[in-house]
């Protein structure tokens, strides 16, 4: 048995999710391998609590439609395993499958962003413990994460004014253009190595938090594929993202509420329970995937995003 084969048989598959399968060394093999245990049990205890949390507020608030809490439950399950995994997708899908489903839009955004703020964290932390993106203090990607999240306070503020005084309509076809292009680029450059640069990352967080204010979706997209077009991996632009877009749901909720609007909980409860559940799993396959091939799923999926949008507006 060669060097290789004897370290695929030490770590049969689990340590090799980024293409080097049978190249790394043991010592890193054992290392990450020590790394998967913790995180297994960490993400054990979190669906406990976070069952547990459901289970409580379900009691707690006493008028839970039992039928329609489930279907909230698996809709946001699903919605936030794409948008933890691919760092999109949770506000697109979500947000007009509510509208369908008969609920109305005061309910929905602020409830939306709230689950969004809580799952955002929750998936930032996951990536972190997982190593997909380093987000501690000293971390390599806690400066980009800092820089969009700086860039989401002016891209929101310009966003709600100029959604007062522009057609909607306009504003989401031309911002539909934008993500689909955005994705095109990154699937056609997706092997080759871009230069990073600060600038890229706070011009792109302010188009992207605008995007969110005008249009209640779209920042996932926009800034996922922009960060892997401005020289960051694909896996830490995902991690990197969702710590991003919780802060600019955090500044997009209070503003909600200085506006008096409400949260409504028979929403909230199950789609805080699906969100939340959803994270480790979503984090954990991210982990496994080939970095190549993430980009151009990365890719294509901001393509679908940025064509739902321009279908939006058009409809």
């Amino acid at each position: 048995m060669g060097y290789g084969s004897w370290v695929v048989a030490a770590c049969p598959g689990s340590c090799f999710g980024d293409g080097l399968r049978g190249r790394r060394p043991a010592t890193v093999c054992n290392r990450a391998c020590e790394m998967i245990g913790p995180y297994r049990r960490k993400s054990l205890v979190w669906l406990a609590m976070v069952i547990g949390g459901f289970v409580l507020a379900a009691v707690v608030h006493g008028e839970l439609d039992l039928h329609a809490a489930v279907v909230l439950l698996g809709l946001c399950f699903a919605c936030e395993l794409i948008d933890s995994g691919l760092g999109m997708g949770y506000g697109t899908i979500l947000t007009p499958t509510l509208l369908f489903i008969g609920y109305e839009p005061q309910d929905i955004v602020p409830t939306v962003l709230l689950s969004e703020l809580l799952s955002g964290f929750s998936a930032a932390y996951f990536h972190n413990e997982i190593k997909n993106a380093d987000l501690s203090l000293r971390g390599r990607d806690l400066v980009p994460a800092v820089i969009l999240a700086g860039g989401s306070f002016a891209g929101v503020s310009a966003g709600v004014v100029v959604a007062i005084n522009l057609p909607k309509d306009l504003l989401a076809m031309l911002i539909g253009c934008v993500i689909l292009m955005s994705g095109f680029f990154v699937v056609l450059l997706s092997r080759k190595v871009l230069e990073y640069r600060k600038w890229k990352m706070f011009l792109l967080s302010v188009v992207a938090s605008f995007n969110k204010a005008v249009s209640g979706g779209g920042y996932g997209p926009l800034v996922t594929s922009g960060q892997i077009l401005s020289g960051v991996q694909g896996k830490a632009s995902v991690g990197i993202t969702s710590f991003a877009e919780a802060f600019t749901c955090l500044f997009g909720v209070t503003l909600f509420l200085m506006h008096g609007e409400h949260i409504n909980p028979e929403l909230l409860i199950p789609m805080c329970a699906g969100a939340l559940s959803s994270v480790p799993f979503s984090v954990f396959a991210i982990n496994k995937a080939k970095e190549d091939h993430l980009k151009i799923v990365i890719g294509i999926m901001t393509m679908a995003m940025g064509g739902l949008t321009i279908y939006k507006a058009m409809s």
